[in-house]
């Protein structure tokens, strides 16, 4: 144990190489899933940096599995168009098929939603079979009426969830 070198060097490469591992690991699991689907939150951090996270979904083995498949700042802009340019370039670098993802959720954001955005649009030309939501608007609709409620609590049940309800969106911003 005395023999390994606990420079500040070391530590950062070790880092690092975890980091590129675990980032391969998810790639792979994306690679080999039929389909997959991405969740984006955009948002501002304490500095005022805007800050993107997009999430990927897929299925691994007989489980959906859900991992942070990238986070970056957004320098330019919190546009539909830089969000798309980050996300395409994303599946490019990483060698991803589009025809494979399937679904985009969004928190709602107004970059990432509305009359006026293109991400889905432009997602949908990559892949026309692909979906799109808010998860702002699912948690509305299963929250609008009672039957839903009980029908999505059966379901937490019956996943053994920690949880039992879904709160209604609130808008913190």
């Amino acid at each position: 144990m005395k023999s390994i070198s606990l420079s500040n060097n070391t530590f950062k490469r070790r880092i690092n190489d975890i980091a590129a591992d675990i980032k391969s690991q998810i790639i792979n699991k994306v690679k080999l899933s039929r389909f997959f689907a991405i969740s984006c939150n955009e948002s501002t951090d304490i500095v005022n940096s805007a800050q993107l996270i997009v999430y990927v979904s897929c299925i691994g083995g007989d489980i959906i599995q859900e991992e942070i498949l990238y986070s970056q700042s957004l320098i330019a802009g919190t546009t539909c168009e830089d969000i798309f340019n980050s996300i395409s370039n994303s599946v490019e670098k990483n060698d991803l098929d589009w025809k494979k993802l399937i679904g985009l959720c969004t928190d709602g954001a107004p970059a990432l939603i509305g009359v006026r955005s293109v991400l889905a649009k432009k997602l949908k030309e990559k892949n026309p079979a692909m979906t799109s939501d808010s998860a702002k608007r699912i948690v509305n609709y299963i929250k609008s009426s009672a039957l839903n409620s009980r029908l999505f609590s059966s379901l937490y049940e019956d996943l053994d969830s920690d949880h039992k309800v879904l709160l209604f969106h609130t808008e913190i911003r």
